[in-house]
């Protein structure tokens, strides 16, 4: 379906999830903040009129007294009429699109591996992938 942008969201692929359970964690008597991290990588097709963006999530890598370490990454495929819309789509609309996707694998992850489903927040993605505003 075509949106009213001219961009078409074609399809989502789990490229990546590593999942480490850290079985001596101790959890602190104030909780423990969510470390994670957040990048992205963009390419087009040779007629650049694909866009594939990489959604990738790393959480715990810097923290002391981790409850585990996980690496999700998606790839999602979006095509369009205009390579200069889609470069611009590529900057926050594109990973913003992806981010549920990261989300739901977090939790269902974290539930399979038999403790509270970690439910990520919204975040401003804009603020977490570094993009400044034109």
């Amino acid at each position: 379906m075509e949106s009213n942008t001219g961009i078409n969201f074609i399809e989502i692929t789990l490229t990546e999830l590593n999942f480490k359970l850290n079985r001596d964690f101790k959890p602190p008597k104030d909780g423990i903040p969510v470390d994670i991290s957040f990048k992205t990588k963009k390419s087009f097709s040779s007629d650049k009129k694909a866009l594939y963006v990489v959604l990738s999530a790393t959480l715990f890598q810097k923290t002391k007294n981790k409850p585990f370490v996980m690496k999700v990454s998606v790839e999602g495929t979006f095509t369009g009429k205009s390579y200069k819309e889609l470069e611009k789509f590529s900057k926050i609309h594109a990973p913003a699109h992806l981010f549920p996707f990261v989300r739901e694998i977090i939790g269902n992850t974290t539930m399979k591996a038999n403790m509270p489903p970690l439910l990520l927040p919204p975040f401003n993605l804009t603020t977490m992938l570094g993009v400044k505003k034109n």
